[in-house]
Order: C-alpha cells, then structure tokens, then sequence
C-alpha cells in the first residue's frame, strides 16, 4: 500500500520521539526517500504515493517540505495532522489513515539504518554518482522528477538482502 508522504513522516517522526532522536526536516526528507526506497526493494511496490523531485540537497517530497519548512535545520518536535486530498473526491485528516505492520516495519528498517547518521550525511549520500537523484538533477534537459524506476533499480542493487 501507498501512502501520503505526511503519513510516512509522521510514523518517522513517532520513532524519532519515542527514541529521543532529533529529526530536522531534512532528515526527514531523506529517510522518507529511505523508507520508500526499502519499499520498492522489499514488496515492488511505493510506500509514498507523491513524487520525489531532484532539488539541491537532495530527493525532496514537496508537500512534505511545505508541511515542515517552519522548522528549517531545527528538530520537529511533534507529528503534523494536516487535511489531504483522498481518494480523488474527499479529504482526510493525516492522522486517520492507518499504516498497517507491514509498511510499519520498513519504515522502522529505514528508521534504524538511518537514525543516527546525521541529515547532511545523508543529502550527500544520495547525490552519489549515479544515484536517481544525480541521474534526474544531472540530466539534459534537467528532470524536476526523480523516477521511480531509478529509485527501484538504484536500492535493488543498494540493499543486499
């Protein structure tokens, strides 16, 4: 199952609290990335169902940027509830949607192999060469959009097992 990226963020932001670990909203940004990577590796299918554009730092979900930019390289210090269109036709407050124990534990796998790296480690890794995000930003024409077949391709080959 797909889900808004603001429903992934806040189950990230859940861990960080639950943890005491600080999550600024660029680290956000990128274990969301992270997360929907593992994903696509694990079950072949998108945890997040918006696009990731190739921005300067980074792979960044802009509604994701737009919910937590108040915040700027300080820590989010709570889940956001923020209305979202559902379904084509109704909105939802993010706080009801439901991600089942599946989903939940691929976002904790992205959560434990990127809680303790810090956030501009974690932009520099993926601008990696070659990586979907170095692959869109660097294309001729530049793509505002990182494909979700190179993010596909690129953890198949990143994740091991």
């Amino acid at each position: 199952m797909s889900y808004p990226a603001i429903v992934v963020a806040n189950e990230l932001i859940k861990l960080s609290l639950s943890e005491e670990i600080p999550i600024t909203p660029m680290k956000l940004q990128k274990m969301v990335y992270l997360a929907n990577g593992i994903s696509l590796k694990r079950k072949g299918e998108k945890l997040v169902n918006e696009r990731f554009e190739a921005w300067d730092y980074g792979p960044v979900v802009t509604s994701i940027y737009h919910d937590f930019k108040e915040y700027s390289g300080n820590v989010i210090p709570e889940p956001k509830n923020v209305n979202i269109f559902q379904d084509g036709s109704s909105f939802a407050n993010s706080s009801s949607i439901i991600v089942n124990d599946e989903d939940l534990k691929i976002i904790k796998e992205a959560w434990d192999n990127a809680k303790n790296i810090e956030a501009i480690a974690l932009s520099a890794w993926s601008h990696n060469k070659n990586s979907p995000w170095d692959k869109a930003y660097h294309s001729k024409p530049k793509s505002v959009y990182i494909s979700d077949d190179h993010i596909k391709a690129y953890f198949e080959d990143f994740i091991k097992n």
